[in-house]
């Protein structure tokens, strides 16, 4: 029940924030913020997003069931993902052997999320809003609210191992 990382997208594509955990032991190691324009964001965000859209095509919408990506398995890697109805995904790459962390997701969004960044008037709701549509993607602002940053980690640092 290991938890690797954690990532915040908008729905521009942008890496918003992201939370790396380097040591299993110590649950405050690794780094906060460090991969907004890495390969490994838009690889992550490119993987989701392709594998989402395979199965919108590939799903029955007469019936009006919606067919969504909440997990994806590799052989020692789980991804997990929750995307809202304004477009924001967030994912967490865990070990294999959690079956599901759609609750803990959903936990994030609704009550750390919403309450420390979505609340917040001082943070525009779209960090790219004011940014060229050409440049988005390039420096994106991020999510530095000391006060999210610290309820997320007292939430994850009990699962994190």
């Amino acid at each position: 029940m290991t938890i690797y990382s954690f990532w915040i997208f908008d729905k521009h594509c942008n890496c918003i924030f992201n939370r790396e955990w380097t040591l299993s032991s110590d649950s405050s190691s690794g780094t906060t913020n460090s991969k907004q324009n890495s390969e490994t964001a838009k690889l992550l965000y490119g993987l989701i997003y392709s594998l989402r859209n395979i199965t919108q095509k590939l799903s029955n919408t007469e019936s009006g069931n919606k067919n969504d990506i909440r997990t994806i398995s590799t052989g020692k890697y789980r991804v997990h993902t929750y995307c809202t109805a304004t477009g924001l995904w967030f994912v967490l790459l865990t070990d294999f052997f959690q079956q599901s962390y759609l609750q803990v997701l959903q936990h994030i969004y609704s009550h750390i999320y919403v309450k420390y960044v979505s609340h917040n008037l001082l943070l525009p709701y779209d960090l790219t809003e004011n940014q060229p549509i050409l440049m988005r993607g390039q420096g994106t602002r991020k999510i530095t609210n000391r006060h999210f940053i610290a309820a997320l980690e007292s939430f994850l640092s009990p699962i994190v191992e």
